[in-house]
């Protein structure tokens, strides 16, 4: 870019796909609300933190509710509302003066974040489920009982999850969740780490806490905590 160009332009506009946590509103009732977020949160500490979140509203948009107070809930176990959709005019109207966005996508493009139940709950022995092609941002993999094998790169802004442990052989952007329904001996394994978050039955790291490496690694759970090594 020129000189000339940067002393009169503020900004450029661009396009770029992002993954949001869409949170499907079925009853606005403030209690219940507020303790379905402590018990969604509790079981994976601080992985929804600053968690961008949109309300689907289009199973209460008959409804006259509090909008705010349930943005305020969400904001208080750390998580921050950006947008609704399906909502009412009147909500949409609620939304604007609230500086929520409104969009326009349909609850049929929504994917549902995988419910984790530890208790009870038999751990199958993974078999595997095989990805040849890259996985391209915004684009979400998901892998129930068996392993996951993704022959090529992941891009940021992708998401792999999987019951049993994952392996990329090539480079592993977006965020990559291991034995999401409680395998704690779940691995991820990659020949280049620069993930956005990594996650094995619940526990995370996120980028800025893990450092670099050069060349393969490996991620494991131990004593409850994310540990990261080269192979």
């Amino acid at each position: 870019m020129s000189e000339n160009t940067t002393k009169t332009q503020a900004f450029k506009l661009k396009g770029r796909l992002y993954t949001f946590t869409v949170l499907h509103v079925l009853n606005t009732e403030p209690n219940l609300f507020a303790q379905q977020f402590a018990e969604t949160v509790v079981k994976a500490p601080k992985l929804f933190e600053n968690t961008p979140v949109v309300y689907d509203l289009s199973s209460v948009h008959h409804q006259e509710f509090d909008l705010s107070g349930l943005c305020q809930i969400a904001r208080d176990y750390g998580m921050i509302p950006i947008a609704i959709q399906g909502g009412s005019p009147l909500h949409d109207t609620i939304a604007h003066c609230q500086g929520l966005a409104v969009l326009n996508a349909s609850a049929t493009q929504d994917k549902p974040i995988i419910e984790r139940s530890f208790e009870n709950t038999p751990i199958e022995k993974a078999k595997s489920k095989l990805i040849t092609s890259p996985v391209r941002s915004g684009q979400q993999v998901v892998s129930k009982g068996a392993d996951l094998i993704v022959a090529s790169s992941v891009s940021h802004g992708a998401e792999l999850l999987s019951d049993g442990s994952i392996h990329v052989y090539g480079a592993l952007r977006g965020r990559a969740l291991a034995g999401i329904s409680g395998d704690l001996e779940a691995r991820i394994f990659c020949q280049s780490l620069d993930a956005e978050l990594v996650s094995i039955a619940g526990y995370y790291r996120l980028s800025d806490s893990i450092e670099p490496i050069n060349g393969p690694c490996q991620i494991y759970l131990l004593d409850e905590h994310i540990i990261i090594e080269p192979i």
